[in-house]
């Protein structure tokens, strides 16, 4: 057997004690702290183990689909949002992200609703224009085929 000592150089080697702890005698923040007492004796930061964790590696697959199946991703966001500095490094980050979702989104709404503007001019008739509704032929189909962008343009109101 190899000793303790012999797997980690002088530098690396986490604090004794907190490894000898019986997990049932602390509290969650007990627990908490003596972990981040072994990633500081490792040398790692929490970071450091969430990435890993949630990498594509083989040997991470529980831990990451563990991690994405939980809410755990929103929870993080949502303690990142309350801190002032976080908040502005995701407002950097996610703005050009929900820019580009938001446009992908409305992009095939207008794909999806390109038969209701479609129109020839054989389409228009006198009978065309004595009943013409704007609500019947246009303002209820596109509220259908258009949510996103009719939201985005009331709001502009």
């Amino acid at each position: 057997m190899i000793p303790f000592h012999a797997l980690y150089p002088p530098m690396m080697q986490p604090e004794p004690l907190v490894w000898m702890i019986n997990p049932s005698s602390l509290d969650e923040e007990g627990k908490i702290l003596a972990v981040l007492k072994i990633l500081r004796g490792l040398r790692m930061t929490v970071m450091d183990l969430m990435l890993h964790s949630i990498s594509q590696r083989p040997s991470m697959a529980t831990w990451r689909e563990g991690f994405f199946r939980s809410k755990a991703l929103a929870q993080f966001l949502n303690v990142l949002g309350t801190d002032e500095r976080a908040s502005e490094q995701l407002h950097v980050k996610l703005r050009p992200l929900a820019i580009a979702m938001v446009v992908n989104e409305v992009d095939a709404e207008m794909e999806a609703a390109k038969h209701i503007f479609h129109m020839s001019s054989k389409d228009v008739t006198p009978e065309l224009l004595l009943s013409f509704n704007l609500d019947t032929l246009l303002t209820e189909p596109l509220q259908e085929t258009t949510p996103l962008l009719r939201r985005i343009l009331l709001s502009a109101m």
